[in-house]
């Protein structure tokens, strides 16, 4: 199965300046994507993603050749492992979480796994079906369940996955009338067109495009 991905992060306006409050890893020569959002204090997004993703891609890389499943469960174990050690580190009121969407393609299924609030969505024959939860959890890796469901892909199949604010109403609303001008766009324009209207309002976003072939 052929694949074609885009990916787009804009940063988060804080105060005078921008920080990032999402990060995207592309894994395993784009058969896997992790889409982190920082919760909680600005000045710890940063130290809360990396930890996250450090426990989270040493676990998936080990787990290569189990079923996808269990690799993601057992990737998203260690990523709570790895930042309540980081948290336990340092002297802070409030502890960083974070906000995990893990996308894995195996055998030409799509595996979805979130913890906290994110979205995915697969567009087929110009019809959205949404694999994510509709419920937007306030929690993270920490605390929030995980929830996971599963899709076989079919070519021409576009999948769309990102933080809850790569999603707004205005971003939907342009994605619709793009795919409507070219049900056949790239995905770098379709994830410039999810993430633009958060950057212009400073909040930030991240999104992933995969056009399947």
């Amino acid at each position: 199965m052929r694949t074609e991905s885009h990916q787009s992060v804009a940063r988060a306006r804080v105060r005078t300046g921008e920080l990032a409050r999402h990060q995207i890893a592309k894994l395993e020569g784009g058969r896997a994507w992790v889409v982190l959002s920082g919760l909680g204090l600005p000045r710890l997004w940063d130290y809360g993603m990396r930890h996250t993703l450090a426990g989270y891609t040493r676990s998936l890389e080990a787990g290569r050749g189990r079923p996808a499943p269990e690799r993601l469960d057992a990737a998203l174990a260690a990523a709570r492992i790895a930042l309540a050690d980081a948290c336990d580190r340092i002297v802070e009121k409030q502890v960083p979480d974070v906000v995990l969407l893990a996308l894995l393609v195996d055998a030409g299924t799509l595996h979805v796994l979130s913890a906290g609030a994110g979205r995915v969505y697969v567009q087929r024959a110009g019809t959205p079906q949404r694999l994510t939860p509709r419920e937007d959890p306030r929690d993270g890796v920490l605390f929030a369940a995980a929830t996971r469901s599963s899709l076989p892909l079919e070519p021409g199949d576009l999948v769309l996955a990102g933080s809850v604010s790569a999603f707004s109403v205005r971003a939907v609303a342009r994605l619709a009338a793009v795919l409507e001008e070219d049900p056949r766009a790239s995905p770098e324009v379709l994830v410039s067109v999810l993430t633009e209207p958060a950057a212009l309002a400073g909040v930030g976003a991240a999104a992933i495009a995969l056009r399947v072939a």
